[in-house]
Order: structure tokens, then C-alpha cells, then sequence
């Protein structure tokens, strides 16, 4: 006789980038143990793979989403979201006082009070001029491991250029496209340099105030007696 075949409960939610419905199961057993191994791994390969394939497993509509090609603040929305169906409603997260580094507390969050927040002047389309704008894409899981760095004028340059949609330029003729999938990253990134420093900012401006995975907790300094706030920001200081 042939086992029964388990029925999992289906929740949803919508995708912060977008707005549209999501269905999606909690995990398994199997999909737990994958996750457990990975992060036990230390290898952020493992990791990101883990949560990649998890997630495909459990969304089960849209059935032509694909994680890969979301936004890694919708990866994290969804993972926490998954998470908390599969594993219980709150997470134990360690933070250290941000003015006395030798203290450091346990403290519970509720899942569902992490969100994604939104600047409310944020755009993907950015004007370099009347007749110049750029198109932007959202960092995807590609960058879990690396992270947003925007420490350097070099790695602000690699960063926007791997995440360029579209160049456009407005002519007497009309609209001309230039998709960053025709085009070398080299040659983006040349063409980066050849922006002014306004226009540049204006472009990495667009990682800075993108939507993010953000909570801020509150805990006692029992050392000092006093309240300090941490923001987490971002799926690693959650997982």
C-alpha cells in the first residue's frame, strides 16, 4: 500500500517590487535539512543555492516565477515570509550595542513585523539630462553574498554597471534603446566613467534609496541601564 501523499497549507502575500500575488507552501523536512546544511557549511555559495532552489520549491504561484530574476529584497521578503509558516513566527537574532562593543543581548522578533521599506522619491528610471536617461534593474540573488558595496568609486562603477537595464537617448528621430544585454560590462563601465559627478550620483543614488529589508530592535545596555536601537538590514543579519 502506498503512503498517503501530504498535503501542505498554502498561504499569500504580495512581492514588495511589484505588488503581485504570491502563493507559496512552507518548507519541508527535506527543504529544512537543506537550508540547516548550508548554513552549517559556512560556504555562501551553499547558501544562496539553498535559498534560491527552497524558495522555487515552495512558491507555488505564479508557476512561471523565477528566483532568480526577482529583486534580492523580494528573496528576502519571501524567505522570511516562508520562514515564518515553516518554522515559527519569530526569529532569535544577537545585536551589539553600537556604543559599547562588549555588550551584546538575545532578542525576539516577531516575522512579520520585518518589511521591506520604501523611500517614497525612489525611481528605476533616472534623468542624466532632457535627452539621457538610464533604466535600472534591482540587485538580484547573484548579490547575497557580495552585498551592496558602494565603499569605493570603483565598486560603485561594477555595481551600476551590472545592474543598468537600459540606456535611453532622445533624438530628432525619437527614442533609441540601448539594452545592457547587448553591450560588455567593460563598456558600460567606460561609459559610466564618462558621465559627469552629478550624473553619476544621481545613478548610484538609486542603491541607496532602493526598497530594503529593514527592522530596527530596541534592548537594555544592563551594563549601563541604557536603551540602544539596532537596524537589520537585509536577509544574513536574520538568517
Amino acid at each position: 500500500m502506498a503512503l498517503p501523499k501530504n498535503i501542505r497549507p498554502e498561504y499569500s502575500t504580495t512581492l514588495p517590487s511589484s505588488g503581485k500575488r504570491i502563493k507559496y507552501q512552507p518548507f519541508t523536512v527535506r527543504e529544512e535539512k537543506v537550508l540547516v546544511l548550508a548554513a552549517e557549511s559556512n560556504d555562501a555559495d551553499e547558501v544562496t543555492n539553498a535559498i534560491s532552489n527552497v524558495l522555487s520549491n515552495c512558491i507555488s504561484s505564479p508557476a512561471d516565477l523565477k528566483i532568480t530574476e526577482l529583486a534580492l529584497f523580494d528573496i528576502e521578503y519571501l524567505f522570511l515570509k516562508t520562514r515564518a509558516k515553516s518554522a515559527g513566527e519569530t526569529i532569535d537574532v544577537n545585536v551589539t550595542d553600537p556604543n559599547d562593543s562588549t555588550f551584546s543581548t538575545e532578542c525576539t522578533i516577531n516575522i512579520d513585523k520585518i518589511g521591506v521599506k520604501k523611500d517614497k522619491n525612489h525611481t528605476d528610471l533616472i534623468d542624466l539630462s532632457e535627452k539621457l536617461h538610464v533604466k535600472m534593474r534591482y540587485p538580484d540573488i547573484s548579490f547575497f553574498n557580495e552585498g551592496i558595496d558602494l565603499a569605493s568609486i570603483t565598486s560603485q562603477i561594477s555595481l551600476i554597471a551590472r545592474c543598468i537595464s537600459q540606456i535611453i537617448s532622445v533624438t530628432e528621430d525619437g527614442e533609441e534603446v540601448v539594452d545592457s544585454s547587448e553591450v560588455q560590462v567593460n563598456e558600460m563601465e567606460e561609459w559610466l566613467e564618462s558621465l559627469t559627478t552629478e550624473q553619476f550620483k544621481k545613478v548610484a543614488d538609486f542603491f541607496s534609496t532602493m526598497p530594503k529589508l529593514s527592522h530596527t530592535v530596541t534592548a537594555k545596555n544592563t551594563n549601563t541601564g541604557e536603551d540602544f536601537s539596532v537596524t537589520l538590514e537585509g536577509l544574513q543579519d536574520f538568517f
